[in-house]
């Protein structure tokens, strides 16, 4: 409920972040399309101040050229001329000042003249700001044209010289030529100051056709980025709506989760036999129904809360340091205690109604966070257990003889019972006796066919041996070295006849001790065994080998029994097959932990449903008269119990000269050395 808690906790910021997030992307998104319409208001405002400046400068040339024209019209004498020309100077000073601000950006002051009383004059300014480092066409077109016209001012100031020299020195006739050049110089000005004037409006015209264009641009822009931001304001409203609804739904879902937790919650305390309080250590906020059913006069929990802190005002003292009241133990109070103490045995005693009861109690702490935690204390009735007790000590004191006397019935059944134990394992011995003395009765019936195979054609040849040195005797056609040669002859069957009997032996020697044995010469030993009858059925044994030996430890000879059961097995089956090339194919290698044999036939595997069966004792698929069925179940007794190893089963495929076989395969496992 905590988690479940802290989940909805955690919804809820995540909410009131979602919200102040969306609020701070639509201010954030405000304010950037604020800057860019600023921007763009900044662009309308320059290129204005641009057209003003413009308009200064036709302003500035007008009064250039009025002032221009006054110098040698309506200026008499030396000194007005002298103002006019200053002004002429000053105003083309300012121009350029006024091209340079076009150039490099800056500010335009002009003062202008006001009749209006203690208000003469006001200043205005004009901030402009070059945008792309581009030079202005004004600068690029007037610069020539001024220093013109300061050629031009110079030139007038030495023609008005030489007048005014001739004027003083009275010379009539220079004085009307110099007169009649000045006015051919005036009749030439004209064109120039109309050339510059239309210069200067044309790009005053341009400027104003640009600010209508850009006034245009910036409107569309304006109107584009209110879009914009209204599409984008829209979605962000969306999105926020969005994840307010699928979060106050999941906090929905989990106020739901924790209503259900709840009543959950209270079904699992009102559900409990015992009485179980919850505390925060000062005094109760809430317990199971069990609690007020047990209290007469009450029928709710707030009831009971209403004139009681804490359970403890009905612990009843009984003298007994095992039943706790409500005291200080050591400085602690008594839920501190048991807290403290839970290995030792809790209990309190309560009365109901006229009769006492009596409970064992328990207390766990749980923390709820840093400072906050509860304490849930469970008293569980053991009235009856104590009423037992008390009927036991009141029988204490005559169970001395019943116990004796079922001592003695005691110590019967286990002298009848260690008989029978006894009895048991003597009779499980017996039959694992019988059982392995079948299994070497059934060896040794087919021990005694592979000797009779082995041995017919040494005793064969050892007669047609002895036959032919007789009738050669007789025809008296022996010589020396037939006998030699045929003496060999019988010399080397019957060594291998004894070798036989000494295989035989060996086989059927008990070995008491185990001892280290090499798994392959075993095998090999088996196989010289079987090897007759092998060939007279016509198998073809098949060798794969890793290593070339395995040692492990245990009873080779006991190994030699698994051998012959299974290859005996693989023969019977492979004798019945319709299968022309009757393979058994011997596997011999070792991994982490064990040697392994596998004995592979292709007969064609064994069937699915018998194969978990084949190792029981006296399952056999052979007719009563050919097997017993202990031959396999002695195998892994002797594998698995006398030599810590394993035998499995299970068929498998597996290519030989280029063909595919299906057939069982024998797995034996012994642990290396």
């Amino acid at each position: 409920m905590n988690t479940q808690y802290n989940s909805t906790l955690n919804q809820l910021i995540f909410l009131i972040s979602t919200f102040l997030i969306g609020i701070f992307l639509l201010i954030s998104i405000h304010i950037i399309f604020l800057n860019l319409m600023e921007k763009l208001d900044k662009q309308t405002i320059n290129l204005k101040a641009k057209i003003q400046i413009g308009e200064l400068i036709v302003n500035d040339l007008y009064k250039v050229r009025s002032d221009f024209y006054e110098l040698a019209t309506t200026a008499t004498n030396k000194k007005s001329k002298q103002l006019i020309f200053d002004k002429i100077n000053k105003k083309i000073k300012d121009i350029r000042t006024t091209l340079d601000v076009l150039n490099n950006s800056g500010t335009v002051k002009r003062t202008i003249r006001l009749n209006i009383a203690e208000h003469y004059t006001s200043t205005k300014e004009i901030h402009y700001k070059r945008i792309n480092n581009e030079f202005s066409l004004e600068t690029i077109d007037l610069e020539p044209k001024l220093l013109q016209l300061e050629r031009m001012i110079n030139k007038l100031l030495i023609i008005l010289k030489k007048e005014e020299l001739y004027k003083r020195n009275s010379d009539a006739k220079n004085y009307m030529f110099v007169n009649k050049e000045i006015k051919r110089f005036y009749k030439s000005t004209p064109a120039f100051f109309m050339r510059i004037t239309e210069n200067t409006n044309r790009l005053l015209y341009e400027g104003s056709i640009e600010l209508k264009t850009l006034e245009k641009r910036i409107k569309e822009q304006k109107e584009q980025y209110i879009n914009i931001e209204l599409f984008l304001v829209f979605v962000i409203i969306v999105l926020v709506i969005i994840l307010g609804f699928v979060i106050a739904k999941q906090i929905n879902g989990n106020s739901r989760k924790l209503e259900h937790q709840r009543a959950s919650t209270r079904g699992i305390l009102d559900g409990q036999q015992n009485i179980v309080v919850v505390s925060n250590g000062e005094e109760m906020i809430d317990a199971n129904s069990t609690l007020v059913d047990f209290f007469e006069g009450y029928n709710t929990f707030d009831d009971f809360r209403r004139e009681h802190l804490c359970i403890c005002d009905f612990f009843i003292d009984v003298d007994n340091p095992e039943f706790l009241i409500d005291i200080d133990y050591d400085g602690l109070k008594w839920f501190e205690y048991i807290l403290a103490n839970p290995t030792l045995p809790h209990k309190v005693v309560m009365m109901q109604g006229e009769n006492k009861r009596y409970f064992s109690i328990t207390a766990k702490k749980k923390d709820l966070d840093d400072k906050d935690f509860i304490v849930i204390i469970s008293l569980n009735d053991i009235s009856t257990e104590i009423e037992s007790r008390r009927e036991l000590k009141r029988l204490n004191d005559n169970l001395e003889d019943i116990v004796n006397e079922k001592t003695k019935e005691f110590q019967e059944l286990n002298e009848t019972l260690e008989l029978k134990v006894e009895k048991g394992i003597l009779e499980n011995r017996e039959k694992d006796k019988k059982l392995i003395q079948q299994t070497r009765f059934a060896a040794l019936g087919e021990m005694i066919g592979n000797i009779a195979h082995q041995w017919r054609q040494p005793l064969s040849a050892i007669s047609s041996t002895a036959s032919s040195m007789l009738l050669q005797l007789q025809l008296d056609l022996l010589e020396k070295k037939d006998i030699e040669k045929s003496y060999n002859s019988i010399i080397k069957y019957s060594d291998f006849l004894s070798q036989t009997v000494e295989d035989f032996r060996s086989f059927f020697k008990e070995n008491k001790q185990k001892e280290e044995f090499d798994m392959i010469k075993t095998l090999h030993n088996t196989i010289t065994i079987t090897s007759a009858t092998y060939k007279d059925a016509a198998i073809q044994i098949a060798y794969n080998f890793d290593v070339e030996e395995l040692y492990a430890y245990g009873f080779a000879n006991e190994l030699s029994q698994v051998y012959l059961n299974i290859l005996s097995n693989a023969k019977d089956i492979l004798k019945n097959s319709e299968d022309q090339n009757k393979i058994v194919k011997i596997r011999a290698y070792e991994n982490d932990n064990f040697n392994v044999v596998e004995i592979i036939d292709n007969a064609g595997g064994i069937n699915e449903e018998i194969i978990d069966k084949i190792f029981d004792p006296y399952f056999t698929t052979k007719h009563q008269s050919q097997g017993t069925g202990i031959g396999l179940y002695m195998s892994k007794e002797i594998i698995e119990k006398h030599m810590s190893g394993q035998l499995t089963a299970h068929n498998t495929k597996f290519k030989f000269q280029s063909k595919e076989y299906i057939g069982a395969c024998f797995k034996i496992e012994l642990p290396r050395l």
